[in-house]
């Protein structure tokens, strides 16, 4: 229905007063229903229902609603030739006969075209709300009554609603005209309550900004704490609702006319590239248009960003537009290479059923898109990675380990580490197929190609790798391929592995896993091996073996002292495994027996070879649960088959049993620690004096077993031999120095030798001088030292301040190390403070403090690829699980570019069934890096 407009002109001056309405006398027919009443004040009780006036012999014509120069210029249809009597109406009779018209705008003007009037219909409502408490207000004092939504008064139910329009930017303001001689003039709360609407109608005039296109046409005003306020409410829609958030604008600030926030809500609300488009339309009624044209329709266009950004830690937000076919793909490689999905799961049914109930015309790409797209934004990312590393102004480190994967395929994975604004990153560089025997050679020859792929060569500074011999040759031929590599001396042992094996060479002497076990036992155990990581049982070369050394009769006495801790074992194990695979008598009758006695629901832990420190797990839980295990292995003959009374310990046997998980803990904390986050190197060599000042006190407890106090001395000496080994290692004690928490001070206080203590500083002071005393800083000025030994000055005393800095400069080893060590845990942190006080030692400072002590980065990106290559999903190629696990973390820390994944999508479609399995294979060249362009 067009809108209809009324125009009312009268050759008179209008009856003045805020609240009454001149109306011209209408027709017989049109009047019959009106009632002549004479001007008197309004009926008690009826405060919101006020008697209006229009001049006698003005006319109402229907017209559509255009801009006010157009409407004011409509000569009334029969215009009064003399002044006529008013006929006065209630405004409930008015409106009703006006709507009855179909007409929904009145506007009032004078002979002389003066607009006193504009009134809407039927139309959006301005509401008055306030939050304010009741207080005493000056305006309630006396007669006079304070208006409902007035500061002062709650008004939660009692919204004032007074009809508006969306005024044209051409309409002149709105004239408050006269009321001194109003009969029908009203209280003084009534007259702040419409100025309240006259002055929101005022502002809207001036409102040309696109961003109130987004927000409903008329605000609610409302009082908060006695501050005015405008409240716009999204009218972005969803499926079947509103977004309805709600914009506060308050009054009395500076940036009362402002629409950032605005525009801030929308563009997360409404997308980028909507936002544009609104900004392009140029005025407030062209981005109205813009939006009811394409409103419910699929042509939405948006932002990639929209949909990708995160807000943090806290609440997800997600967008109230449905995606476009482009961002449809986008977020389609997010998610599948962030949560390890198979590129069929696109094809899924219930997949599609989630993603198209409700939205039919949902877009779903193929599998073959998806892996396609994949591929294309890890070749993208690697490019940018590239560039960002060798910017880098540190130097890098490199952790690097081999794996074999569930569907038997060989990959060596590398990951980078460096420091960044004073905090370490770890980040997974490439994990490439080595389909051949992983020799020294082999795997040299693997990293070094990678290092070349992402040109990052020259940046290197340390490898942290395990202990495996073969290790020891890929140094060594790293190092002839690199040049700035020296091998052994910037090697890192991962520590992690160092420790597991110290824990080994432990239980070595007590471990006869497989003694006494059946066949469906050993075929388990097997299993659970593999599963549990194939390729990955840990080197055991470091292993000290004393047994080797032994005559007969000292071998035949040490196996009668190590009997009994052999015995706890076999029997735990044992226990646990026939708890765990009885599921339907053991295991329902030690949980019955842990609720008897207030346990927590938990089975025992299975000791399996290749999980670090279970060993230990098993006998926590063993001593937690004393109680339950003595009672599920009693002989009480009523228990039946509810108990493996065969399995039973003796007082000794649980004595060492208490007495091996005590001095396995130091390994498990150790493991712990090192395995939390990205530890520095500078802890090692303190977190090796620490374990060995334990194990040393425990090997000498008489109230130990002596079995297990022998046992102690063989981890004792495992520890050592590596302990040792660090010696060939001088980033060590680089990293030890220059940490402000131990410099050469720990070494003094742990007894090394004067010799060793004097060796470490040379070590450090050579680096330092080779590399690190003449480098240039960025942003440090040239020729400094020139300009202060050219001073014009006669006087050599006029020089001594500059003298000074620069010699601090020259000598900034001697200065920190003359200084007290510091209680500093972070000195990563600690060193990037004072970059300034060090500008070259404190390049030297991040770049060893920032070379990871373990390679447990790498073991995370292992464990991750057997999420990713379960054994239902053994097909997918070496180059889908490469892009799939390096894409993956990638986008999980923020090194996914979204043009990146744009550019992506925005190529062809690959039609639906090609590649095998859903996969997509990638010509050659796809992961191709290219050099930096001049």
């Amino acid at each position: 229905m067009a809108s209809q407009s009324k125009l009312i002109t009268s050759d008179i001056t209008p009856v003045p007063g805020r609240h009454q309405r001149v109306q011209s006398q209408r027709s017989k027919d049109s009047d019959a229903h009106l009632q002549e009443m004479p001007d008197s004040p309004p009926p008690q009780g009826r405060k919101n229902s006020k008697n209006r006036k229009r001049p006698s012999g003005a006319t109402a014509e229907k017209s559509k609603v255009t801009p006010a120069a157009e409407t004011t210029s409509t000569p009334a249809a029969n215009p009064p030739a003399k002044r006529r009597r008013t006929t006065v109406v209630t405004e409930e009779e008015d409106d009703a006969h006006t709507i009855a018209e179909g007409v929904d705008t009145i506007i009032t003007k004078d002979k002389d075209g003066n607009i006193s009037r504009l009134q809407r219909i039927g139309g959006p409502t301005i509401t008055i709300r306030t939050h304010t408490p009741t207080v005493q207000n000056p305006s309630t004092q006396g007669n006079v009554m304070p208006r409902v939504g007035s500061p002062g008064l709650p008004s939660a139910s009692h919204d004032t609603q007074v009809a508006a329009e969306n005024i044209d930017d051409e309409l002149p303001p709105l004239q408050d005209p006269d009321d001194s001689d109003d009969e029908m003039d009203v209280e003084g709360e009534e007259l702040e309550e419409f100025s309240d609407e006259a002055e929101l109608l005022k502002m809207m005039t001036k409102w040309t900004s696109p961003m109130y296109a987004f927000y409903s046409p008329i605000p609610e005003i409302e009082y908060r704490d006695g501050r005015k306020c405008h409240i716009f409410r999204c009218t972005a829609q969803a499926n079947v609702t509103r977004c309805g958030h709600r914009i506060v604008r308050y009054l009395d600030t500076k940036d009362a006319q402002s629409t950032s926030n605005l525009r801030k809500h929308a563009r997360k609300c409404w997308g980028e590239d909507v936002i544009k488009e609104a900004d392009e339309a140029g005025t407030l009624d062209a981005a109205r248009t813009l939006l009811r044209k394409d409103a419910g329709s699929d042509k939405r266009n948006g932002s990639i960003t929209s949909h990708f950004a995160r807000q943090g830690k806290g609440r997800v937000t997600y967008s109230h537009r449905q995606h476009t076919k482009q961002e449809s793909r986008a977020e389609h490689v997010r998610w599948i290479a962030e949560s390890s999905r198979p590129f069929a799961i696109v094809k899924d049914r219930g997949y599609n059923c989630l993603m198209k109930t409700g939205r039919p015309s949902c877009y779903v790409p193929s599998p073959s898109t998806v892996a396609r797209d994949v591929k294309t934004v890890f070749g993208n990312t690697c490019q940018r990675i590239s560039e960002m590393l060798q910017e880098h102004e540190g130097d890098l480190h490199f952790a690097t380990d081999a794996w074999t994967s569930p569907n038997h395929r060989p990959y060596v994975a590398v990951t980078v580490h460096f420091e960044d604004k004073g905090k370490p990153v770890s980040l997974l560089l490439d994990i490439v197929e080595v389909a051949k025997n992983h020799t020294g050679e082999n795997l040299a020859e693997a990293f070094v190609e990678i290092l070349e792929d992402f040109k990052l060569s020259d940046k290197i500074l340390s490898i942290t790798c395990d202990n495996a011999s073969n290790n020891d040759t890929m140094i060594e031929a790293i190092a002839e391929a690199i040049d700035d590599f020296p091998g052994e001396a910037n090697r890192t042992r991962c520590f992690a592995h160092i420790t597991n094996l110290v824990a080994k060479s432990l239980l070595k002497q007590f471990d006869e896993l497989a003694d006494g076990l059946d066949v469906e036992e050993v075929e388990t155990r097997l299993r659970e091996t593999e599963e549990n990581g194939p390729g990955e049982k840990d080197n055991e070369d470091g292993l000290i073996d004393e047994l080797a050394a032994m005559t007969v009769s000292e071998r035949e006495e040490w196996e009668e002292q190590v009997l009994p801790a052999k015995s706890v074992l076999a029997k735990l194990r044992k226990l646990s495994f026939k708890i765990i695979n009885s599921s339907t008598i053991l295991l329902p009758a030690w949980n019955a027996i842990l609720d008897e006695l207030k346990f927590k629901p938990k089975k025992l832990p299975r000791d399996v070879a290749t999980r670090w420190n279970s060993t230990y797990d098993m006998l926590e839980v063993a001593v937690e649960y004393k109680r339950a295990i003595k009672q599920i292995t009693s002989d009480d003959e009523e228990a039946g088959d509810r108990a493996v009374p065969e399995y039973r310990l003796s007082s000794k046997e649980w004595k060492i049993a208490e007495q091996l998980r005590d001095v396995l803990k130091i390994l498990k904390d150790a493991t712990l620690f090192f395995s939390r986050s990205t530890p520095s190197l500078a802890t090692v060599i303190p977190a090796m004096d620490h374990i060995d000042s334990v194990l040393t006190t425990q090997s000498l407890n008489a109230a130990y077993d002596p079995a297990i106090r022998a046992s102690l001395c063989i981890a004792k000496k495992t520890l050592n031999r590596y302990y040792n080994i660090t010696d060939y290692s001088e980033v060590y004690r680089i990293s030890m120095v220059l940490h402000p928490r131990h410099k050469l001070a720990y070494f003094r206080k742990v007894g090394w030798s004067p010799t060793w203590i004097d060796t470490a500083h040379e070590i450090v002071q050579t680096e330092y001088e080779r590399k690190y005393k003449n480098m240039a800083i960025e942003g440090e000025e040239e020729n400094e030292v020139e300009e202060v030994t050219t001073s014009v000055s006669n006087n050599i005393f006029d020089s001594l301040p500059m003298l000074a800095t620069a010699g601090s400069t020259q000598d900034e080893l001697d200065r920190y190390l003359s200084t007290d060590p510091e209680n500093v845990d972070d000195g990563l942190a600690w060193w990037n403070e004072r970059r300034a006080m060090y500008p070259h030692l404190s390049r030297m400072a991040l770049n060893y403090l920032s070379i990871p002590a373990t390679s447990v980065d790498v073991e995370r990106v292992f464990s991750r690829g057997r999420i990713l290559l379960s054994h239902i999903r053994n097909r997918l190629s070496a180059q889908s699980t490469r892009a799939l696990l390096c894409l993956g973390q990638w986008s999980l820390h923020g090194y996914v570019h979204d043009d990146d994944i744009l550019a992506a999508a925005a190529l062809p479609e690959v039609p639906d069934g090609e590649g095998e399995d859903g996969d997509f294979l990638m010509p050659d060249g796809w992961d191709l890096i290219e050099s930096d362009k001049d």
